[in-house]
């Protein structure tokens, strides 16, 4: 019985992974194509590595110390972590790039005291509705990944 959960256990490991590089796939797809962000692209691109760093610690379980099988899996696993991490960073450069070929030009210097500080503030409250955007966005996560530990 405890082999059978644990048969299960790397099943269920295997078909994340397979379900999480289909995401990635689709979601590169959807960046070329213009329907998906970058963003979602590396949320999908560290999706797939921890769907692998899984599927790894789930193997070890079982594995016979120095099985060749492991290591090519772990092998596997940190050259898929490396592919997922250079895209990653990739992908950064590429939003970084974009943002300050559309940042806005402006010389503070030249702005009178009340244009200057008009600006200023508009930039605190762009700043607090951000915050409490990504506050907001974090509470759903969690309440989502509670339901996801729930019914496993």
């Amino acid at each position: 019985k405890k082999n059978n959960r644990w048969t299960e256990g790397l099943i269920s490991a295997a078909k994340a992974v397979a379900s999480s590089t289909n995401t990635l796939i689709e979601t590169a797809d959807g960046v070329i194509s213009g329907r998906n962000s970058p963003e979602q692209l590396i949320v999908a691109s560290n999706d797939v590595t921890a769907s692998t760093a899984q599927l790894v610690a789930a193997s070890r379980v079982k594995a016979n110390f120095g099985s060749r099988t492991q290591d090519r899996l772990e092998e596997a696993s940190k050259a898929v972590g490396k592919a997922c991490r250079s895209l990653v960073r990739r992908v950064q450069d590429i939003i970084a790039q974009k943002n300050r070929d559309e940042g806005e030009e402006v010389d503070y210097g030249k702005l009178s005291g009340h244009e200057f500080k008009v600006r200023e503030m508009e930039q605190q409250v762009e700043i607090l509705q951000l915050e409490n955007n990504l506050a907001q966005a974090r509470t759903r996560l969690g309440e989502m990944r509670k339901i996801s530990y729930q019914e496993d």
